[in-house]
């Protein structure tokens, strides 16, 4: 199941790691405020989505989003993480269900009281930290 659903998610991913024109292993500390602005200024896609589902064990998720793109998460059980982070202009729209064990949530960047967002979490050893923008 969990080989299944990493390769789901590698598909997913896969049109965005070849739309990058800077490669990622060549972003120094010269070049990286030029990588964020082909970021800004990229076509969004708004229709696309993002999804990360996990079950048990030692879970961790982190997203940066891009674009303007739907995110699911879900984590079920044990060690829970995800961090989140929107780092363009545009609203997030994010729904996270994350049913117990020992919790983290960090999710940043955007507002309008963090637009469209779901957040179902039914406890552990609970810890949410959100910053917006």
């Amino acid at each position: 199941m969990k080989k299944a659903i990493t390769f789901i998610l590698i598909l997913l991913n896969l049109q965005m790691s070849f739309a990058q024109e800077v490669p990622l292993y060549e972003i120094n500390s010269n070049n990286v405020l030029d990588y964020y602005g082909q970021i800004a200024t990229a076509n969004l896609n708004p229709a696309s989505t993002t999804v990360a589902a996990q079950i048990g064990n030692n879970n961790f998720i982190e997203i940066t989003d891009t674009s303007a793109a739907m995110i699911n998460i879900f984590q079920l059980g044990d060690n829970n993480t995800t961090l989140y982070q929107n780092i363009n202009s545009y609203p997030g729209k994010a729904d996270i269900s994350i049913r117990g064990s020992n919790n983290l949530i960090n999710i940043e960047g955007s507002n309008s009281i963090s637009d469209g967002m779901k957040m179902n979490i039914n406890a552990d050893d609970m810890t949410i930290l959100m910053r917006n923008n």
